[in-house]
């Protein structure tokens, strides 16, 4: 990794300011849009699919969400991180909201690698269609961009690449059951002279069901691959069963655990999950 640029900071707050800008220039005309055509979405008001743990929800909300992550690699040394993630979203309208993610992580193993920091902060631009959901299917996309607030000395995120994450999704509802499904392509900019360009095709999956008001398992899929340079597998795949559980009749507060276990060249990773979510 590249020692950080003492400029660092500064590029941060103005990709900041530039994304601010083009969401808000994209944001208006949904939001009144929204707005002209209320009666029509009022109908489909009831489609609302509730949140997956390592999948995005097709969903637009309005909510906090807190993560606790450890996660191991079984080599030779192995490699421990914890990571303290949150997050909130807002939703402008049944179709339109904004998020900002923000991890903190602390890096305990190997002992001569210790470190720890903000990594890379995280906002991103969610659209979703209801124009079928009287069928129980929510189609969308959107963008996220990783902002370079994290460390390139300590390997925590980095103080200048810039990460642009187009996506869609499609999620299907019926009864107990919820069928989620992302696509996404993962890009490199403002790289430095010598730092190879990275272009990544990432898939996620997620299968809910729901035993009760109280209680839903999950079983969820996500894989990555390169799009260029020689290795093109999907090296970074994980299977993920979890449970969430909604203590109160209400369901604005939920918690939920799960495990990732790796397979493929990514079978010695593991990781457990723990989350807590209010919903506004």
């Amino acid at each position: 990794m590249t020692k950080p640029s003492p400029t660092g900071s500064g590029r941060s707050t103005s990709y900041l300011y530039l994304l601010g800008i083009i969401t808000l220039f994209l944001a208006k005309p949904l939001v009144l849009r929204g707005q002209e055509h209320h009666d029509e979405d009022h109908d489909h008001d009831h489609l609302h699919f509730s949140h997956p743990l390592v999948t995005e929800s097709p969903s637009p909300d309005t909510k906090v969400r807190l993560d606790y992550i450890f996660g191991w690699i079984n080599t030779d040394p192995e490699v421990r991180e914890t990571v303290l993630r949150v997050e909130g979203e807002y939703a402008f309208t049944h179709s339109v909201s904004l998020a900002i993610v923000a991890p903190f992580t602390f890096r305990t193993a190997p002992t001569t690698d210790r470190a720890n920091g903000l990594g890379n902060v995280e906002v991103s631009l969610k659209l979703a269609s209801l124009r079928y959901g009287e069928h129980g299917i929510l189609v969308g996309g959107g963008l996220s961009a990783g902002l370079p607030t994290g460390s390139d000395a300590k390997g925590i995120g980095s103080s200048h690449v810039v990460e642009l994450e187009p996506f869609i999704d499609v999620g299907y509802k019926k009864d107990r059951l919820e069928l989620v499904g992302f696509a996404r392509v993962v890009s490199t900019v403002n790289r430095r002279a010598g730092e190879e360009a990275e272009r990544n095709l990432g898939a996620d999956f997620s299968a809910l069901y729901s035993l009760s008001t109280r209680l839903e398992t999950l079983l969820e899929f996500t894989a990555e691959k390169p799009l260029i340079g020689d290795d093109r597998r999907f090296s970074d795949t994980f299977i993920v069963p979890g449970v969430k559980l909604y203590p109160f009749k209400n369901r604005q507060v939920m918690f939920g655990t799960s495990v990732e276990l790796g397979l493929g060249s990514a079978s010695d990773a593991r990781a457990v999950l723990v989350s807590a979510f209010y919903h506004f």
